[in-house]
């Protein structure tokens, strides 16, 4: 057990330096941005998974203590060996645990960085001690310096590294006393017999206990929060929501009836660089044409802003949040008809305001088709996401999500 874990977490430090150093270097590139974001979840990732495979580490080390040093070490090795593992189990520890205090300040540089955590995608880690909800001056405190810790523990454990490494090399091929070997035991039969030679104290068993505790909680913590994905709205509150909307208008007639199969509203933008293309998955749309007044006619539609998905965890994850749709306050989008304009036989250029968050825009006219007794309605549309308040705290200035979102939309419905 001791030297599986010993040798997954050392894989994993290995493995995370590397990439932390690598995504400080590319997150500000253009071409590499992408990568970059996808580097630091991964980051966060191997963190969070070190974290707990040290503190089980650690109550194996203390219920089953090593064995000790060969007779001929000196009193200096065997000081400088204790205070080296000890140092170790700190930083495997800390390191992880200030990188989550950074990440939980949610802020970058002299701005707010709203990005949830993902464990490889499957849940969303909560954030330490409430801070992404506190005041931004705290938070850019908090940053600052769990961000300073965490680079400067970064930089101790790879010193570290090196000196263990030396260590473990000189004991290997200058002193050859065997005790690289014992944590390589497919290089001697011998290792197999090496065994401790102490029982664990009851103050040892105490702390074992209590690491075994600890990560057993962030676990169970990681289990019980919810998994990726979005709630949607209650069966028939779409229908209702619509409704007061159709009402508002005076139109009471629904002549049409949509054909959710072959319909869509998909949204298009960059993010970090790399194009992105969602849909909303739950919408409903009311259309009242009058070829004979078309001045009477009417379309309006609601969606469920939490259905917009693009299939990147990240990306589902952070759209319902307050800085981008703000379901909780905000579950819908609206868009209703301004003018039905004529064009020619059967064909109508239809002018209308989208509002979200309570923001209205006017938007560009969509096409309407009318052929006997099926209608088109279809077009695409630009929002400037910054006029709708989507993402103006993280990033306002289209430094990683486009400013410009293209909304496309094909209606289909039969009389």
């Amino acid at each position: 057990m001791a030297i599986t874990l010993h040798w997954v977490i050392a894989a994993a430090i290995l493995l995370n330096l590397g990439i932390g150093l690598w995504m400080v270097w590319a997150i500000d590139s253009s071409e590499l941005q992408a990568g970059a974001v996808s580097a630091f979840q991964l980051h966060k990732s191997i963190g969070l998974a070190v974290l707990v495979l040290s503190l089980i580490r650690l109550a194996w080390r203390l219920l089953y203590p090593p064995p000790p040093l060969p007779v001929g070490a000196r009193g200096w090795e065997r000081a400088l060996a204790a205070t080296t593992h000890w140092l170790f189990y700190g930083l495997m520890i800390g390191l992880p645990l200030s990188g989550w205090l950074y990440v939980s300040a949610q802020w970058r540089g002299a701005a707010p960085f709203n990005i949830p955590t993902l464990w490889f995608g499957l849940f969303e880690v909560p954030h330490l001690f409430g801070l992404s909800d506190s005041s931004p001056a705290l938070r850019k405190q908090a940053a600052a310096i769990s961000l300073n810790i965490h680079g400067a523990m970064a930089l101790t454990l790879i010193l570290l590294l090196v000196l263990h490494v030396g260590a473990a090399l000189k004991h290997h091929f200058l002193q050859r006393d065997g005790v690289l070997v014992r944590m390589l035991p497919w290089l001697s039969a011998e290792a197999s017999e090496v065994a401790a030679t102490r029982r664990p104290t009851a103050g040892n068993l105490v702390a074992a206990i209590t690491a075994l505790l600890l990560a057993a909680l962030l676990l169970v913590l990681g289990a019980t929060t919810r998994l990726v994905s979005v709630e949607l709205p209650e069966p028939g509150s779409l229908a209702a929501e619509l409704r007061s909307l159709v009402e508002d208008s005076g139109v009471s007639a629904r002549a049409w009836q949509v054909a959710a199969d072959n319909s869509h509203i998909r949204f298009e933008g960059m993010h970090a660089g790399r194009a992105f293309s969602g849909h909303f998955t739950e919408w409903q749309a009311a259309i009242h044409i009058d070829a004979q007044k078309p001045e009477g006619s009417f379309i309006a539609a609601v969606v469920a802003t939490t259905s917009a998905t693009d299939g990147v965890p990240l990306h589902d994850r952070s759209l319902p949040q307050r800085e981008w749709f703000d379901v909780a306050n905000h579950p819908y989008a609206t868009y209703y008809s301004t003018a039905i304009e004529p064009l020619g036989v059967n064909r109508y250029a239809v002018s209308g305001i989208l509002t979200i968050k309570g923001h209205p825009v006017e938007l560009a006219p969509l096409m309407l088709v009318i052929e006997d007794d099926e209608l088109t309605l279809a077009g695409s549309v630009e929002v400037d996401r910054t006029v709708v308040d989507l993402g103006m705290e993280s990033d306002p200035g289209g430094q990683y999500v486009s400013r410009a979102i293209k909304i496309d939309v094909t209606v289909r419905a039969a009389r």
